[in-house]
């Protein structure tokens, strides 16, 4: 392996990890060299993908947590530091979509549900997060999952929309605010992995729109993701902050 692209010794923190994308990031992590905090709203799975991520060889420590409530964020953080040591790495994947409809008919709750999920969750864990790397002075690397979502709209997905934008803005602030403590902050945009398809069987005119669109013209794979991640944390990306970078088979291209 190429040394840059070696996380070992380092110790990550991966938010919705018990399946898909966050299952992933853990693992090739894990395989880079890195110990990962396991979080997830689920004990048993989150439990199992410890245990594969120590089937590699590296630690792995399964953590209860859900991002929008903010004291549960701090006690992971600081599980973190007591268990693993201070994160080097910290990945905000945890995240939920919202029931596809036109904007008109948002519910104040589906609202309040989407955004304190898939943004104040982020923030909560990169601003928590953040401030042990500062006070580690040892620096870091962030990665707050995005998606295409946060570039171009998806018709019918108003608050997912709204809040996957606002992690690529938060992304760019804390990169700019950050990097005097040597914390590279960056975003990674997935478009359609497998994991899209079952709630998308019911809406064939939506899932021709995306097949046909990505000049690649297939699903992604959660591992491709997770390659990315691992990318951006690595020292290989050592001069990238404040970036999105989007994996999504070219959908954003065209």
């Amino acid at each position: 392996m190429i040394s840059e692209y070696s996380l070992e010794g380092r110790t990550a923190i991966v938010t919705g990890a018990s399946r898909s994308i966050g299952r992933a990031i853990a693992k090739v992590l894990a395989e880079a060299g890195a110990d990962v905090l396991v979080s997830g709203r689920s004990r048993p799975d989150v439990e199992d993908v410890a245990k594969e991520v120590e089937a590699i060889g590296r630690r792995g420590l399964p953590v209860v947590c859900d991002v929008a409530d903010r004291d549960a964020v701090a006690a992971m953080v600081a599980t973190c530091n007591d268990e693993l040591g201070p994160p080097d790495i910290a990945v905000a994947n945890a995240g939920i979509f919202q029931e596809w409809g036109p904007g008109e008919s948002v519910t104040p709750e589906e609202w309040d549900r989407v955004v304190a999920i898939d943004l104040t969750g982020v923030m909560n864990t990169c601003q928590l997060a953040g401030r042990e790397m500062i006070d580690s002075g040892s620096g870091g690397s962030i990665v707050a999952i995005s998606s295409i979502a946060g570039v171009v709209a998806l018709q019918g997905s108003a608050s997912y929309t709204a809040a996957k934008f606002g992690v690529i803005g938060l992304t760019k602030a804390l990169a700019a605010e950050w990097a005097k403590h040597e914390i590279r902050v960056n975003a990674v945009s997935p478009g359609f992995v497998e994991r899209d398809v079952e709630p998308l069987k019911e809406q064939p005119e939506v899932l021709e729109q995306i097949m046909g669109r990505a000049p690649l013209a297939r699903w992604g794979q959660p591992r491709e993701i997770g390659l990315a991640v691992a990318f951006l944390c690595s020292p290989a990306a050592s001069f990238i902050t404040g970036a999105n970078l989007p994996v999504d088979g070219g959908w954003l291209a065209v």
